[in-house]
């Protein structure tokens, strides 16, 4: 089984529509194909953002991700990590870097590699949730 870590993006775009983060979401997490991770950090920042002002104007968007993240969360390891790195420009994006590492995990899986410029970081594949379904789920 597959452990992975879901940036933000990837979680907030599962709430969105259907497109691979839903999928991945969806159709792998919330139905224990894969082994989600997540640390405090991480679950601050979901709920912060599912808290944003543009948020609020789409409809069912706040109750439908408070429920997928109450789904994820009974899925998930909770971990906190037992190192901090300092590689990535947007500091705020280390704490999935600092989980990935301290977990062993497999993937992070992300919509954006601007903010994570390689693929690979100790054992852990950086994958778009387009190329995570279509490598291994397909």
């Amino acid at each position: 089984m597959h452990r992975l870590i879901l940036d933000t993006n990837v979680f907030i775009s599962s709430v969105l529509g259907r497109s691979y983060p839903y999928f991945v979401v969806h159709d792998l997490i919330l139905h224990g194909k894969v082994k989600p991770y997540l640390s405090h950090e991480i679950i601050e920042e979901y709920e912060k953002v599912i808290g944003y002002e543009k948020f609020k104007t789409i409809r069912n968007f706040i109750p439908d991700a408070n429920i997928i993240l109450r789904g994820i969360k009974k899925q998930a390891v909770n971990a906190e990590p037992l190192i901090r790195v300092d590689l990535l420009k947007d500091k705020s994006d280390n704490k999935f870097l600092d989980l990935a590492i301290t977990a062993s995990v497999d993937f992070l899986i992300t919509g954006n590699h601007k903010h994570f410029p390689f693929e690979r970081i100790e054992n852990t594949e950086i994958i778009s949730p387009e190329k995570y379904w279509n490598t291994y789920w397909k």
